[in-house]
């Protein structure tokens, strides 16, 4: 058997490439330093699991989950008749229990929550075009919507309710003081509508930690009147290396004949100040998980919300 023994190889007018002296290990490949000098190298690796694509943080970039409930007739198997939407749920009054819980699960958008129920209709398939816990992000200085919306149940005060939910994180080691906005469309018929303006707030700024959760009401941040627009405002301190979740909640307003205003957006976006940023750890898990919560019980002071939270440090890393 013939060899060919060489320390340097060249091509007629080409570059002269130098071996190296001993073999590799396995797996490895010939790589050159772009001057002729040959040598091993290892080859490439591939994760066994991939990281979550998360959207980057401070760059301006602020989002929400939203869910459109319509009332009038999606709600009226059990558990729903007295526990639900369909009978006790009062918007103007989201940030206080017993109506936090079904907020916060219809935002999610299941109404049901973790009770698995196959009676019931999906929650939003009496509007058309509403979508269930959509995925929002801002555009200029507003993140929502203000449309026109078809409701087959045709039922005036209640038509229903929009639901959304923006994570703000305080990046900063000391409390800083946010204006937050939104604008609402109410109408008031039955008692149940309104529209709410209010801040889930953790009892811990480390996710994996929270065990309870309480809520603030805006300033002016809720109402009970009949009007196609209400501008809702209020300022919070949110605290040093903290995330909170800020809740707009709104009534559609009746205009004629299974003809809509639906009007839910947070407006001011682009007048946070520095240091306060939409958590997107957070937004992608309200967006992403299953919190399997459940359909009634007390939220203010307890552990019920507290998935919001912890679930984000399972799913997407603690802070």
């Amino acid at each position: 058997m013939s060899k060919l023994i060489a320390d340097i190889i060249q091509r007629p007018g080409g570059a002269a490439l130098s071996f190296p002296a001993s073999d590799g290990t396995t797996g490895q490949f010939l790589k050159t330093d772009a001057s002729g000098n040959l040598s091993f190298g290892a080859g490439a690796t591939f994760p066994t699991s991939i990281a979550p694509i998360i959207a980057p943080e401070s760059k301006g970039i602020v989002g929400s989950v939203s869910s459109t409930v319509n009332r009038a007739n999606n709600f009226q198997p059990s558990p729903w008749t007295s526990t639900g939407p369909g009978g006790t749920y009062i918007n103007y009054q989201a940030y206080l229990d017993p109506n936090l819980i079904q907020f916060v699960n219809m935002c999610l958008g299941d109404g049901k929550g973790g009770y698995g129920s196959t009676t019931e209709n999906y929650l939003g398939d009496d509007d058309r075009g509403s979508g269930a816990r959509a995925l929002m992000f801002s555009n200029g200085n507003r993140l929502g919507y203000k449309r026109d919306s078809y409701m087959r149940a045709n039922a005036t005060g209640y038509g229903g309710h929009s639901l959304r939910m923006m994570p703000l994180r305080n990046t900063t080691n000391a409390a800083i003081i946010v204006t937050l906005a939104g604008y609402a469309t109410d109408y008031w018929e039955q008692g149940y509508e309104g529209t709410n303006l209010f801040v889930l707030i953790p009892n811990t700024s480390v996710y994996s930690t929270v065990t309870s959760v309480t809520t603030s009401n805006m300033g002016t941040g809720q109402t009970s009147t009949d009007t196609s627009g209400t501008a809702l405002t209020g300022t919070y301190s949110i605290p040093a290396n903290t995330t909170v979740i800020v809740c707009l909640a709104s009534t559609v307003s009746y205009q004629t004949t299974y003809r809509f205003k639906d009007t839910n957006y947070f407006s001011g976006v682009n007048n946070y100040p520095t240091g306060i940023i939409c958590d997107m750890r957070m937004l992608t898990s309200l967006y992403t998980s299953r919190f399997s919560l459940p359909t009634s019980g007390t939220c203010i002071g307890t552990s019920l919300l507290a998935p919001l939270w912890t679930k984000t440090a399972t799913n997407f890393g603690d802070r």
